[in-house]
């Protein structure tokens, strides 16, 4: 049983990053959107490698998740 609430808890963790790596990616790509023809090119260059590694990240996390929910699925059925 401590194996599955420590996936748990995991699980609770990158939930967490997860919301903050969306949040991230959603606010800089809303900035990109209103501030593409003010701002100066090579800011809005950063804005979107930054952005498109966010996306990457929680493409990452998103991965991680599934693994640890299959993972929880699988211990479930075994101590049933």
């Amino acid at each position: 049983m401590p194996k599955l609430d420590g996936l748990k808890e995991d699980l609770g963790y990158f939930k967490f990053c997860f919301g903050i790596v969306v949040a991230t990616f959603i606010a800089l790509v809303g900035w990109i959107a209103t501030n593409y023809n003010k701002a100066e090119l090579w800011l809005i260059i950063v804005a979107f490698l930054t952005a498109l590694l966010f996306a990457i990240l929680a493409l990452f996390l998103n991965r991680k998740m599934r693994k640890i929910i299959k993972e929880i699925y699988t211990n479930k059925g075994d101590k049933q």
